[in-house]
């Protein structure tokens, strides 16, 4: 069973700020087909998921921005912190979400991160692949697999404070 709750997303609140009012809906997705979605795409759908899951946060109340937090997924990689920052601050605005729900929060940020370590060195050690084919098949399924663990994690985490919220 999926509640949605709607809420406003008013933007940014600095003065001479152009945020706009938009409903957004809290909506629990399934972790399942959110991580299949994204290996499938090749991380299109992925990208997209990252940026909905912190504009939901932000309509929440959290201090997400959104397009910042896609930028550091996508083009951070270029200077290696970025992409593991936007996933902790990501892991926490949830855990914050599953606080103000009334919830224990059980998301937690260095796991989230741990996850997104090892499929960033996963793909390090697939890179390997073009000097030792072999790496082709040893490490080959590192990437993908723990890319579904972290989007599977993060969409069950934030799914506990939709769900809480929506009661």
């Amino acid at each position: 069973h999926r509640e949605a709750v709607t809420m406003i997303d008013v933007g940014q609140a600095t003065p001479g700020a152009r945020g706009r009012r938009q409903a957004v809906t809290l909506r629990p997705r399934s972790p399942v087909r959110a991580a299949i979605l994204s290996v499938v795409t090749l991380t299109l759908s992925g990208f997209w998921w990252w940026w909905e899951l912190n504009r939901e946060l932000r309509a929440h109340g959290e201090a997400t921005h959104p397009w910042r937090a896609l930028a550091a997924v996508t083009l951070g990689w270029a200077v290696i912190v970025g992409p593991f920052r936007s996933v902790y601050g990501t892991t926490a605005a949830i855990a914050a979400a599953q606080r103000r729900a009334g919830l224990e929060p059980a998301a937690q940020p260095k796991t989230a991160v741990g996850l997104a370590v090892t499929a960033a060195a996963g793909l390090v050690l697939f890179a390997t692949s073009i000097v030792f084919p072999p790496g082709f098949f040893l490490f080959g399924w590192i990437p993908p697999a723990f890319g579904m663990a972290l989007v599977w994690y993060e969409q069950r985490q934030f799914n506990r404070a939709a769900r809480a919220e929506a009661v």
